[in-house]
């Protein structure tokens, strides 16, 4: 980096610093008006964001970012607002039956949010809302390609939260981002929460700075025997999921195993609920050969498509897709490295694979395909029966399994599921990841634990240890 870019780097962690130290002596009170101001400032300008981001990334759909603009600031403060993130959080018991261990939080410093050009707002509204709870400062990188939608937010969410008396250089943004503004940004940080692929993994993973956050999804949804009555709620599900947002969500299901005697039932099904259906090698040939490119040694989703309709996605492939199709379907006969079909498309299409052995077969091919890519992140299993349920829990490497629903729930969007509600999915040692759960303000989080002995404990005999 020339000089006059470390300066600006230098003055960035600078002001955060000054005022991080000024934000860390808040009450609980201060530290919940500017976590709120900060998701709040989001929520309330969901549709302007909305509008910008899809003008400036041309990726998604506008309705489908309201509703994210909207529901996961909420969602996440509402998760969030009344617990205690500073001082004495509480006793612990620890391995003894009695509280023996008082737990006090206190602030990481200086965060450093890596943002996708997939969710550039709603991301910063989220993860600056964990940072500013824990009091610590957050300094977002934003993608070059939705660098403007994200200065303009960083500037509306400073007013927010100097409105409550918090500092405004607690959130800050580098304004002319770059790869290697976010390195330098990484590297000095004293924690990173990045949402991106592999390559912002390994970056993070590599800045020598403990990094949480998501890696690439490619999450794959095994249908069982006997869920034929099912098949039209669960297409609908899957295709209510894959179709939000343009497919650009990392939670969407990429690849369907379905049984070979349902497969005439789930292309009808798939067909009547919005999913354009290509049955032959020659239309899936052209569509893998459009959707990936090759790219530093490995075949890489096409930024040329990347959350496109599947009207322009047809048109690339000679096929005139009529309006009210929202997705397509291809059938494939291959899986992992035999099929790119089965990576993760960034866009609404879906690989079906019908297969004819068993349900434990059908699990080793999603198996094989998350380890080829998306190992870490999540899938779905669609089942009535208990013992494959457990076996898919089992076999699969993902931090998170559905159980009869679609990938949506897995972003901890929803209220009815134990998922924490958030924007960065951990996806576990699988994924290059610090944390499997879901983030929240707690893994920006420091934790003293004052350890206090108790008097009467017996100590064990050697014989009660080893016998």
């Amino acid at each position: 980096m020339t000089k006059v870019e470390l300066d600006y780097v230098d003055e960035l962690f600078e002001k955060a610093r000054v005022a991080q130290a000024v934000y860390a002596k808040s009450t609980q009170e201060q530290l919940d008006k500017a976590a709120r101001a900060c998701a709040k400032a989001v929520y309330d300008n969901a549709e302007m964001f909305a509008k910008e981001d899809l003008e400036e990334t041309g990726m998604g759909r506008y309705e489908s970012k309201i509703i994210r603009n909207l529901n996961g600031p909420k969602a996440q403060w509402y998760y969030t607002k009344d617990k205690k993130s500073t001082g004495i959080i509480g006793w612990e018991k620890g391995k003894l039956d009695t509280d023996c261990i008082v737990k006090i939080a206190k602030p990481v410093g200086v965060v450093a949010g890596v943002s996708p050009v997939t969710n550039p707002v709603q991301n910063m509204a989220s993860n600056g809302m964990q940072a500013l709870k824990c009091g610590n400062a957050i300094i977002f990188c934003p993608h070059p390609k939705a660098k403007n939608v994200s200065n303009h937010a960083v500037e509306i969410i400073r007013k927010a939260i100097a409105a409550t008396g918090a500092p405004a250089d607690i959130v800050q943004i580098v304004e002319n981002p770059s790869i290697e503004y976010t390195g330098e940004v990484m590297k000095r940080a004293d924690a990173i929460v990045a949402t991106g692929g592999p390559g912002m993994v390994y970056a993070a993973a590599a800045s020598g700075t403990p990094s949480m956050g998501v890696g690439q999804g490619n999450c794959q949804a095994v249908i069982d025997y006997g869920m034929t009555d099912k098949l039209e709620e669960i297409t609908n599900g899957i295709l209510e999921n894959r179709t939000y947002d343009g497919g650009i969500l990392c939670t969407g299901e990429q690849t369907v195993f379905a049984p070979e005697v349902d497969k005439a039932k789930i292309l009808k099904d798939f067909d009547q609920n919005g999913a354009l259906i290509l049955n032959d090698e020659e239309s899936a040939a052209k569509l893998r050969n459009t959707l990936f490119i090759d790219r530093e040694g490995r075949r890489a989703p096409n930024p040329a498509y990347v959350g496109k309709t599947v009207q322009e996605i047809g048109a690339a492939i000679g096929l005139d897709v009529p309006e009210n199709k929202a997705a397509i379907v291809a059938v494939v006969n291959s899986y992992a490295e035999a099929e790119d079909l089965c990576r993760e498309k960034l866009c609404p299409v879906i690989a079906l694979y019908a297969y004819s052995g068993t349900f434990e077969d059908a699990v080793a091919m999603a198996k094989a395909n998350l380890i080829m890519e998306g190992a870490g992140h999540s899938s779905d299993v669609y089942s009535n029966d208990k013992d494959h349920q457990i076996h898919a829990g089992l076999e699969l490497p993902v931090c998170r399994l559905v159980v009869n629903n679609n990938n949506f729930f897995a972003g901890g969007g929803q209220y009815n599921t134990g998922l924490v509600p958030t924007s960065g999915l951990g996806c576990g040692f699988w994924g290059r990841n610090t944390i499997r759960e879901n983030l929240n303000f707690e893994h920006l989080l420091n934790y003293t634990r004052m350890v206090y002995t108790v008097d009467g404990v017996k100590v064990p005999t050697d014989e009660e240890i080893w016998g």
